[in-house]
């Protein structure tokens, strides 16, 4: 007996995952795996629990994929022409990064995740991305510029910055952008200025 063709159901609709993936995202970063049940990952996404089901087998696969449907903090690349446009550039896009949804939920989440956690494998290693190499990038400009001798500028004055940005964020202090632009004018003046020729 030939085998009966399969009933053609409605197609998946991309939309629905764009809705669950941020709903999931948006509940990790207010109070971590505890908040994103799936029935609260189906609520906030106006959908149906069957629907989660149905793409996810698991809270766990769900949550990766989460993490997984946004992209990777972008690094500034562009030459702002001075040492101190590189560094605010820098420290202005680690702040936006921190404030990124991705960010609020890796904060809430993967610390209170044990060490042997299934699901860490699957997880971003963490919202910075690679801020050191575009520290040693903008300190490599200044070099080339002349505005700082070979050798001179201590990349590590600009990563100190970068880790008071990161403490903030990793403490729950405020990272708006009132604090950004008060915090990147101190850091400049006390850690990037007084290495500047002339």
């Amino acid at each position: 007996m030939p085998a009966l063709p399969r009933p053609v159901g409605r197609p998946r609709d991309p939309a629905l995952d764009v809705a669950i993936l941020a709903a999931a995202l948006e509940l990790l970063g207010e109070g971590g795996m505890e908040t994103c049940a799936l029935d609260a990952v189906a609520r906030r996404a106006g959908v149906g629990k069957a629907t989660i089901y149905r793409r996810w087998p698991s809270k766990d696969d769900l949550v990766r994929d989460a993490f997984g449907s946004t992209a990777p903090e972008l690094l500034p690349a562009e030459d702002q022409g001075s040492l101190v446009g590189d560094a605010v550039g820098v420290l202005a896009a680690l702040a936006a990064a921190l404030r990124a949804p991705r960010a609020r939920a890796w904060r809430r989440t993967v610390p209170a995740l044990g060490p042997d956690s299934p699901l860490l494998p699957g997880l971003p290693t963490g919202p910075v991305g690679d801020w050191t190499g575009a520290v040693d990038g903008v300190v490599a400009r200044a070099e080339q510029r002349g505005e700082v001798g070979p050798g001179t500028f201590p990349p590590l004055a600009l990563r100190a910055a970068c880790a008071v940005l990161v403490e903030r964020w990793l403490t729950g202090q405020d990272l708006d952008e009132a604090t950004e632009t008060a915090l990147l004018t101190e850091l400049q003046s006390v850690l990037l200025r007084p290495h500047l020729r002339g």
